[in-house]
């Protein structure tokens, strides 16, 4: 995850939700660019939703969701996507 924040340019919003201070927001759009159509369509298909309401709920959830799997400011062990999609299949 945090490696697709990097390459889109947008290292600096994940690295906020790792660390300690506040998270800072990511839109829609920012969010279809690290990610990509073709991932978020397969994600959207396995929720039963449209791919734009998907994207608008991982635009609230995501920050929450990797700030929590992260309380001490450090990466967890094993796949943060993985650990990241877990919890939010069970929010969705």
């Amino acid at each position: 995850l945090t490696q697709l924040f990097n390459q889109g340019g947008l290292g600096n919003i994940v690295q906020s939700w790792i660390g300690t201070g506040q998270n800072l927001p990511i839109s829609a759009q920012q969010l279809q660019q690290v990610l990509g159509n073709g991932q978020l369509q397969q994600l959207a298909a396995k929720m039963g939703m449209d791919q734009a309401q998907l994207t608008q709920e991982l635009s609230h959830l995501l920050p929450r969701v990797v700030d929590h799997l992260t309380p001490a400011g450090k990466l967890p062990e094993g796949d943060l996507m993985g650990s990241a999609m877990d919890v939010l299949k069970k929010l969705l």
